[in-house]
């Protein structure tokens, strides 16, 4: 269990606040780790708030049409039906001398546009394209849909953005 869940750090205050009273340099230092602790907590709660404002910022900058529920669906085709993450790996970041690294922004075969993305999917890359020597089939060599291929696209553009 985590020290700041359910009320943990509450009981380390109170304490620390009687250990205070008592005066003199425990004082001090029950003081200082009250500051400690309460400067961790203000720190927490700051990273829990630019990560809350990172996803509005990605749902906000979504391609049209590209839904958070689809990127949510796509993930889990990404790491399911689809087979996707057999060779770009279960977060994405590719599986060398087979499939491409798909968090970064250098895209062979696309500019990395959302459209463009889909098109890869549904069509495949070549033996000769692909910059392992190996394949890539159309839908990944699966039977998944066209709509979770759109799926698949939305969670894929998200990884390198």
């Amino acid at each position: 269990m985590n020290w700041y869940k359910g009320g943990s750090w509450m009981v380390l205050l109170v304490a620390m606040f009687g250990v205070a009273a008592c005066g003199g340099d425990a004082a001090d230092t029950a003081n200082e780790a009250v500051a400690q602790t309460t400067d961790a907590v203000d720190a927490v709660a700051d990273m829990a708030d630019d990560a809350v404002d990172a996803v509005a910022d990605a749902m906000q900058e979504l391609p049209e049409g590209v839904t958070m529920a689809m990127v949510e669906e796509g993930e889990a085709i990404y790491g399911g039906a689809g087979i996707c993450m057999t060779c770009h790996a279960p977060d994405g970041s590719g599986v060398p001398n087979l499939g491409a690294d798909l968090t970064d922004d250098e895209w062979t075969h696309s500019d990395g546009g959302y459209e463009e993305i889909v098109v890869s999917i549904m069509e495949g890359v070549t033996a000769d394209a692909s910059t392992s020597g190996v394949p890539m089939p159309a839908k990944g060599g699966t039977s998944i849909t066209d709509d979770q291929v759109r799926a698949v696209a939305a969670y894929v553009w998200t990884l390198s953005k």
